[in-house]
């Protein structure tokens, strides 16, 4: 056996694997969340982010959330929550903040 047929393979979100979508991460997220037929309290119960948090994300005004560890470990919980490539996500949020947007102090 090798590590490959030891490893099984299980789906992510609804049955979908995670995809790695293109262009604005707070769009993205908004859009699959939508194509998951999920509101914004459908996420904030299932992640225990608070709504406006998830709005901001969604709104891209990370400006509003205290802290770049926060920032992104909500996003990373959003992403996961509607099948979005984590990774992806939290990526594109750590470019963003890197090109000059400055998160809220705590």
């Amino acid at each position: 056996m090798n590590a490959v047929t030891q490893q099984p393979v299980l789906p992510f979100a609804r049955g979908d694997w995670r995809i790695e979508p293109r262009g604005s991460v707070g769009n993205a997220l908004a859009d699959a969340r939508r194509r998951c037929a999920l509101s914004i309290e459908d996420i904030a119960a299932q992640t225990r982010v608070p709504i406006r948090y998830l709005a901001a994300i969604e709104a891209e005004r990370f400006d509003e959330i205290p802290g770049v560890i926060y920032i992104k470990g909500f996003v990373k919980a959003f992403a996961r929550a509607v099948g979005l490539c984590e990774r992806w996500a939290v990526d594109a949020v750590s470019a963003m903040l890197a090109d000059g947007l400055k998160p809220a102090r705590a």
